[in-house]
């Protein structure tokens, strides 16, 4: 039998063992693909163990526990702790968020949006659906573009943020006994051979789980059944969907009680992420995961050790090699694979430069016109000018590859920390001037920040700040070298005439949007008392 201590003791030496690396894929992972939510399981429980005590007082009989196995819940205690993690109906969590929302006005930001839609998840479906509705007598291009909005969204969660879950969990596994795992080891998933039966496997099993989820007490027991499937498929990629959730519903048999323990044994860590409204999260969170991957390792042991079902699958042996000898997990794949150099402390052509501006501009207007749909249910055409592009987007990014040409700043290039510091500085820099320049010379609000945890004055915030950093330095390590080598495909002509052609209607946009500004509901904010122009600026 394992011990709760013990196996939290294990977690923290594999969080330690790449601590660094660990926060980082955390950071990621909480930002980007917005896995990690604050977990209430331990403090939605309180009230059903406190209706066990008050029973025990009154003399009620217990009914609750297998005289010849005391680990198996049977009785409605179980049933309705389960019940409250799955629905949150009793959630002191939510409560607090709630009131902290409301005591300081946030009622805007990424951050309240992702918890109205895990909260209030059936709401924001409704909207969406009657937005749909909506537009029957407006074209059916509308009604298209909504689709594939919507179809996009869950493709992107089943083709890309799976995958990237599968990646993290292997991450967790190479760090226990692999001090030097690299963040790259993220794409693991991805190969050819391993990507389209990862994609499978983990949609299989969140199937199984909605379809649980329909009877609330079984989905909430499904939960821990199926705890391990995502670190049986990190392990051996290859593994059928079938057998991955067969081995894990059979590793948990007799451990579904312990593991609802091992998770109400961070009450005190769930209350200091609240306490300190999420920030603890950074380093709660891989402690959590990686405390789980202890507990996976125990099982696996044990689960092969009697030869159970499909044992021979789990047939990763160096991930548990305790002195393999080696820093980093020895993939033979990884060492015969053709490496694809990334130089990003190269020059890049003028019409490159162009191009770049233009594709982070229409990435930029993709995001907030489908963060628009999906917070309020609403297709609004966003940004300061008609055409599909948020120039604030376009000249950030492309003002941080510019700055490339600088030796000091590729030598800070180094330090992706130090990086991801000067970029969300300087993005915020941007957004705040010229947040301020439309404000003194339209007295328009293209975007308001008032309502957003940590703002100032409304024209930044910290949550954009955290998504511009990180953001900013991708498009200098990954995407701008990524989009230069296939940009070199096409030759200068077309580059040149494609430069030429989105440079006129650009400007075209611009002088027009300048006589007839780009405003409505959704797109801007008049204000009442605006930021008084300086006479310097007046005089020009």
């Amino acid at each position: 039998m394992w011990s709760i201590k013990e196996i939290k003791q294990k977690g923290k030496k594999t969080l330690k063992n790449n601590l660094w690396t660990l926060l980082l894929i955390g950071l990621f992972m909480t930002i980007v693909v917005g896995k990690y939510a604050v977990n209430n399981d331990s403090l939605s429980n309180l009230s059903v163990l406190k209706q066990f005590i008050e029973d025990r007082k009154n003399g009620k009989e217990l009914t609750w526990i297998d005289k010849e196995n005391p680990e198996v819940m049977l009785n409605k205690y179980f049933d309705e702790m389960i019940s409250q993690m799955f629905s949150g109906n009793s959630s002191v969590i939510t409560d607090v968020i709630n009131d902290y929302n409301e005591k300081n006005n946030v009622t805007k930001g990424v951050f309240y949006t992702a918890f109205n839609i895990v909260t209030k998840g059936h709401e924001h479906v409704q909207k969406i659906i009657q937005t749909i509705a909506s537009y029957e007598n407006k074209g059916t291009i509308l009604k298209i573009l909504i689709i594939v909005v919507a179809v996009g969204g869950m493709a992107i969660k089943i083709f890309i943020s799976y995958p990237i879950q599968i990646g993290e969990t292997r991450i967790y596994l190479e760090s226990r006994n692999y001090k030097k795992t690299k963040v790259y080891r993220m794409l693991y998933p991805f190969r050819k051979g391993r990507y389209l039966n990862v994609v499978k496997s983990m949609l299989r099993m969140e199937i199984y789980q909605l379809l649980w989820n329909l009877t609330i007490v079984g989905g909430i027991i499904k939960k821990y059944s199926y705890k391990m499937v995502m670190y049986i498929i990190a392990e051996n990629p290859q593994i059928s969907s079938k057998d991955a959730i067969r081995i894990s519903r059979e590793m948990m048999n007799g451990n579904k009680w312990r593991a609802f323990l091992l998770d109400l044994s961070f009450i005190g860590w769930n209350i200091l992420q609240y306490i300190t409204f999420g920030l603890a999260g950074i380093y709660v969170s891989p402690y959590y995961t990686a405390t789980e991957v202890e507990l996976y390792a125990f099982l696996r042991k044990e689960y092969i050790e009697n030869k159970k079902y499909g044992y021979e699958l789990l047939n990763d042996t160096k991930l548990y090699e305790e002195n393999p000898g080696t820093a980093s997990y020895p993939d033979a794949f990884e060492f015969e694979r053709k490496k694809i150099k990334i130089d990003y402390n190269k020059n890049y052509e003028l019409t490159s430069i162009i191009l770049f501006f233009f594709i982070f501009s229409f990435v930029g207007w993709l995001w907030e016109v489908a963060l628009y749909l999906f917070r309020d249910g609403i297709l609004v055409n966003r940004g300061t000018l008609y055409g599909p592009w948020l120039p604030i987007y376009g000249t950030g990014c492309t003002l941080i590859v510019l700055l490339t040409k600088f030796k000091k700043f590729r030598k800070m290039l180094k330090n992706p920390f130090l990086t991801f510091g000067v970029v969300m500085f300087l993005c915020s820099a941007i957004e705040y001037a010229t947040s301020w320049y439309i404000e003194v010379t339209t007295g328009i609000r293209y975007w308001d920040y008032t309502g957003v945890f940590l703002n100032i004055n409304g024209r930044i915030c910290l949550e954009c700040s955290l998504f511009f950093g990180l953001g900013g330095a991708l498009c200098v390590y990954i995407v701008a070298p990524f989009l230069e080598r296939n940009l070199q495909r096409l030759t200068n002509k077309l580059k040149i005439s494609m430069c030429i052609a989105l440079l006129l209607i650009f400007g075209t946009d611009s002088v027009y949007s300048h006589f007839h500004p780009h405003v409505g509901e959704g797109i801007s904010s008049s204000v009442e008392n605006p930021t008084k122009v300086p006479n310097l600026i007046q005089r020009f």
